[in-house]
């Protein structure tokens, strides 16, 4: 009998072992893929956006925009911020509006994503005084084309009144020039009256 109850849990074990076609295998043949960190997924979404063209790029944006409406958190937001960052007609106030909890968040965030934040707000400030800077120095290209062509025109009224003072000039002295070329005009008795 104890062979019998040997050989019923050697043949159980064995059993055991087999693989059946529900089971399942512990190795797999598709490669384990890792899991990015958060620095490497932001640097993914900054090659993704970079390479789309202009209309790719504001549907990206109108999705990331809504994934970090849906889900709030630091990656969705910097993922937003980015392809706002990259897309030309972005409003740096929203930009820096997704920033703004990355930054502030108590406690804070893991350091890569606060490193991606700073160097985000630092470019959209920088953007932002490159802007002003350009719109003030247009307004003042714009006012000194306009004091000089106010310049031009007063210059070009003043030769045009020059020139009609030298033709007065001109016709007083031909006039001088025919009355004293005329024959007699020194005697006082022949002048006439």
């Amino acid at each position: 009998m104890r062979k019998l109850l040997v050989a019923l849990a050697v043949s159980a074990l064995a059993a055991g072992c087999a693989t059946s076609p529900t089971s399942t295998p512990i190795f797999s043949r598709a490669p384990a893929t890792p899991k990015l960190s958060p620095a490497d997924q932001l640097l993914a979404a900054l090659a993704r956006v970079r390479a789309m063209d202009d209309v790719a790029l504001a549907n990206e944006v109108a999705r990331s925009r809504g994934a970090a409406d849906t889900a709030p958190s630091d990656l969705a937001n910097l993922e937003a911020a980015l392809a706002l960052a990259v897309w030309p007609a972005a409003e740096d106030a929203e930009i820096l509006a997704r920033l703004t909890p990355v930054l502030r968040e108590t406690p804070p965030s893991a350091p890569e994503m606060r490193a991606m934040a700073g160097f985000l707000q630092g470019l959209v400030l920088e953007r932002r005084k490159l802007r002003e800077s350009a719109t003030a120095a247009a307004a003042k290209s714009r006012d000194d084309r306009r004091e000089t062509l106010a310049q031009k025109q007063r210059a070009d009224a003043q030769q045009e009144r020059a020139d009609r003072l030298q033709q007065k000039l001109e016709a007083l002295t031909n006039l001088e020039k025919s009355l004293s070329n005329r024959k007699h005009a020194d005697d006082p008795a022949r002048r006439p009256r």
